[in-house]
């Protein structure tokens, strides 16, 4: 929610863009922000917010200053690596003009790759004795390392090497720092289009708008107050921290959510659900019979555990199997097209390039493993004929304990488990087998490791070319590594492409050599990639899980869903007779009806089928919720409290939680509990949340969710008139909304001033009402002397109806005179008002008080200073205005001295009252 401006850092001089380059960069991103949605909306908002004006103003060294302020971070990490490559390319520039003409050093800087190189060669000198080669060696070195002391010892050599090394070290940090400026460069000038520019230029434009500068509500981001759900708003956090201990310290229970309609108890219930629990939730209708919802509570309990562990609900109308067959087969075909696409050409090569390795591999061991299968299933044929013949008895002894242990294992779930993954583990055990069978077989190959100890001993030449393999590999891994990083130089894709062509020349050099294309080209190479395709086949096949047994659970679930949603029916005839030409028989007929289960039946089996299904999701770690909602929709409290006692027999089942949300006459009930008057609350509830409605930051938290582009005095303004409930808190946003667009529609206008809209929505809540109230009023017996007070509501209301927009006077009079007629009869109506009617009086001339005094501190201009002038007494925070709200649900009589402290911190004075009859103004007969 975009309401103020983010607070200024303190600033002790004005910055500035040093560098053209830097004045460039911030006129590029002040053209970018005021392109941006959330500034452009803001222009016209008032007189001389225009674009033009804004541009000027952010080109003026303050503003300048304050943009740059709030990217300090960055622009002083820009500008240290542009220091630093400015001390590079001056360095270079001092080394290049004093650049000295020193031959030794240049044959010395020429003797040093000639030494390195000598040493490769003579490594690669064949014939050579140990004690020879190494004497070249040390003459090598000798040779390379004279000259070198030799030079370093003549001060003017030595200088000239510092001075050529110096400029080699700084020709080679001068690419690395121009990357490093444009990478700050570009870090630098993003967060001046992200952060400083649009908080500058809103500053700005609140500067050029003058008072009250979030007072204007213009189009903007308000879809979350057009949804009409709760999702996704915040619950206040205290509420939820309670539950959430309240669940923990009860392993199941009852739990009452209690507090006033609106407050936000049904998205309470359904945050309280986490992923791994198992919820269900219940709407109580108005109207119900026990039996109808204890049925849908069981219904919907199925339904949801065979959600939850199967993925599916099971269709209640059965099809028939030639139906079930031709669908199954028709989803299979649909999968098999891309199997087939890729896996028979696939397939088709890998046979080509395998067969004949495989065949030649199964010529040369045919005869063995034909020998051994055959020696085996003759000692097997031998042993079974002793054993069967009797001449074994120890054998038949141990297979027949086999055959027992192999029954009583059957009786155990793990065993059952473990016997159906036995064919998965030999299948993986046989994957691993081959491939790791592969790679042991290239390691003891004699000729392999002959090659791969030529690949190791290189020399001369060879040594070069693995040193180039290598450089390349690395330089290529490293250039894939910064395209997949985000300190990235230049564009990822050009990182990739430099990777790619470098390990593709690294495997073009490997493979150039005669050695590694001997290995390559090793006669058993072939049939060793087919162990491993075999082996990668067989680990892929066991992977597949098999299709789990239905658990008990789950079809007993599923058995009770069909037997509560379906009507089932079984008949069976049995026809006897005899052919011939007289034909004697009988038939006979027998049908078998289900019955649906009785009242006590259904709650049991509800109970009962409740607690395997909490057990079972406890032993994973979640909870079972069953949360009953809406029950305070009920008509009166009795009903509710009947409710209780009705649905008493599910609850108290074990690991279940109820969560139930009340009124809060029920609350109260259970938190009388054990005094002289007991009810059902006192059984039936084991602990009780009472939610209250919400503080003026809970209201800014949802609204800054649901719009967020709505300014904070209109956040305010919904929150005294909601007392802080949510529902009423969005709904009185959601008619914001559609006063802005009736006003900007009618005048072309995009901005509309909270003195307006704040006028609009108090009158028409006063007006809606004083009707209802009017309406109750109506009712009483009412007589020739005290109708007065039916006209006075009547005229009032004709106020509300047809104000005229530019004076409020007559108005605020109307409203002074009813706000403060709750204890004295009108003037000209001398009749005392009906003793039923004396509290409703009461009531709605206090919300008059409360509906004059908000349109009092919201309706004229410089809302925003009289507001910080009255925080800084208790009573004239608006929190202290919701809380009168909130009373006024109470009493009228205990909200009164609420408002009247409010007042008195908002320097309004009290309303006149002892009007003369003349003292509410006539009715127009038409609107202003």
């Amino acid at each position: 929610m975009r309401n103020t401006a983010q607070p200024e850092p303190p600033a002790t001089s004005l910055l500035r863009c040093d560098t053209p380059e830097e004045g460039l960069a911030y006129r590029q991103a002040v053209t970018a922000g005021l392109r941006s949605t959330q500034v452009r909306r803001r222009f016209d908002a008032r007189p001389g917010v225009t674009e033009a004006a804004v541009r000027a103003a952010m080109r003026s060294p303050e503003t300048v200053s304050r943009a740059l302020r709030h990217v300090e971070v960055t622009l002083n990490a820009h500008r240290r690596t542009v220091r630093e490559l400015a001390r590079t390319r001056r360095k270079l520039s001092q080394l290049r003009s004093g650049l000295p003409w020193d031959v030794r050093a240049l044959l010395v800087l020429a003797w040093m790759p000639a030494v390195v190189y000598a040493f490769f060669y003579v490594d690669g000198v064949e014939g050579l004795s140990a004690l020879a080669q190494l004497g070249l060696f040390a003459c090598v070195l000798v040779a390379g390392v004279a000259p070198v002391v030799a030079a370093l010892r003549h001060p003017p050599t030595a200088g000239s090497l510092r001075h050529y090394l110096s400029l080699a070290y700084h020709l080679g940090s001068l690419p690395f720092d121009t990357a490093a400026v444009r990478r700050t460069a570009r870090h630098w000038q993003q967060d001046l289009r992200d952060n400083g520019v649009p908080r500058a230029a809103s500053a700005v434009i609140e500067e050029l708008m003058g008072a009250d500068p979030h007072s204007v509500l213009l189009p903007g981001r308000f879809d979350g107050l057009r949804s009409a759900d709760g999702k996704g708003t915040p619950v206040p956090g205290e509420a939820s921290r309670l539950l959430e201990r309240k669940l923990a310290a009860l392993q199941g229970g009852t739990i009452a959510v209690s507090g006033p309609r609106g407050v936000g108890k049904t998205t309470l219930l359904h945050g309280a659900v986490r992923d791994e629990d198992f919820a269900v939730t219940i709407r109580v209708p108005a109207a119900y019979t026990p039996y109808d919802l204890v049925l849908s509570t069981f219904v919907k309990v199925c339904e949801g555990f065979l959600a939850r562990e199967t993925g599916e609900v099971p269709q209640l109308t059965r099809l028939s199997g030639l139906v079930q067959t031709r669908d199954a087969l028709r989803r299979y075909a649909r999968g098999l097209r891309r199997t087939v696409f890729f896996g028979v050409p696939a397939g088709a090569l890998v046979l080509l390039g395998s067969t004949a390795a495989v065949r030649a591999l199964w010529g040369r061991h045919e005869n063995a493993v034909l020998s051994r299968l055959a020696t085996a299933g003759d000692w097997l044929l031998r042993r079974g004929e002793e054993i069967w013949q009797g001449r074994s008895v120890a054998a038949g002894l141990v297979v027949t304990s086999a055959g027992l242990l192999f029954w009583s294992l059957g009786r155990s779930a793990v065993w059952r488990r473990r016997v159906r993954r036995a064919p998965v583990v030999l299948l993986r055990a046989t994957g691993w087998g081959l491939v790791a069978g592969a790679v042991v077989s290239l390691a003891a190959d004699p000729d392999v490791r002959r090659l791969f100890g030529e690949l190791f001993t290189l020399s001369g030449a060879g040594l070069g070319n693995l040193f180039l393999v290598l450089l390349c590999f690395g330089l290529g891994a490293f250039a894939l590594g910064r395209a997949w990083t985000g300190l990235r130089v230049i564009y990822g894709g050009g990182w990739k492409f430099a990777g790619g062509v470098l390990l593709a020349a690294a495997g073009v050099l490997f493979l150039r050599s005669a050695d590694v294309r001997a290995i390559l080209s090793e006669s058993e190479n072939p049939l060793r990639l087919a162990c491993v395709i075999a082996g990668s086949l067989l680990l892929k096949v066991g992977r597949w899980r098999l299709r789990e047994p239905e658990a008990e659970l789950v079809a007993r679930c599923r058995d009770h869903l069909y037997q509560l949603r379906t009507a089932q029916s079984v008949s069976t005839t049995a026809t006897f007779g005899l052919a011939g030409a007289a034909t004697a028989g009988s038939a006979h007929a027998s049908a078998l009806a289900s019955v649906p289960p009785n009242f006590p039946q259904l709650v049991e089996d509800l109970r009962e089928r409740l607690s395997d299904i909490a057990a079972h999701v406890h032993r994973r770690g979640g909870r079972t919720l069953v949360c009953i909602d809406e029950l305070d929709r009920l008509a009166t409290d009795e009903k509710a409290l009947l409710f209780l006692s009705e649905v008493k027999a599910i609850l108290g089942v074990p690991r279940v939680h109820y969560l139930i949300s009340v009124a809060e006459d029920v609350g109260a009930a259970f938190v009388r509990r054990g005094l002289p008057d007991r009810d059902a609350t006192d059984s039936s509830l084991d602990d009780i949340l009472h939610v209250q409605a919400g503080t003026l930051a809970q209201s800014e938290a949802i609204m800054g969710q649901r719009a967020t582009d709505l300014p904070r005095p209109y956040v305010q303004l919904a929150h005294t008139l909601s007392g802080g409930v949510p529902r009423d808190l969005i709904r009185y946003g959601r008619r914001m909304l559609e006063m802005h667009e009736e006003i900007s529609s009618a005048r072309e206008a995009k901005a509309v001033e909270l003195t307006e809209i704040s006028r609009r929505l108090i009158v028409e809540e006063l007006n809606d009402t004083l009707s209802g109230f009017r309406t109750l009023l109506a009712k009483q017996r009412w007589n020739q002397e005290n109708a007065g007070w039916l006209s006075t509501y009547r005229v009032v209301m004709d106020h509300l109806r047809y104000a005229d927009p530019a004076s409020t006077d007559e108005l605020l009079r109307a409203l002074e005179y009813l706000a403060s007629s709750a204890s004295a009869p009108p003037a000209g109506s001398p009749g005392a008002p009906p003793e039923t009617a004396v509290q409703l009086i009461a009531e709605a001339s206090a919300y008059t008080y409360f509906g004059l005094t908000l349109l009092q501190v919201f309706q004229p201009d410089g809302y925003e200073v009289r507001r910080d002038r009255a925080g800084a007494a208790p009573a004239g925070d608006l929190q202290f205005l919701a809380e009168a709200r909130l009373e006024l649900s109470v009493s009228p009589f205990s909200a009164r001295p609420l408002i009247d402290a409010a007042r008195t911190a908002w320097s309004l004075s009290p309303p006149r009252s002892g009007h003369a009859p003349l003292g509410v103004p006539a009715a127009r007969s038409r609107p202003s």
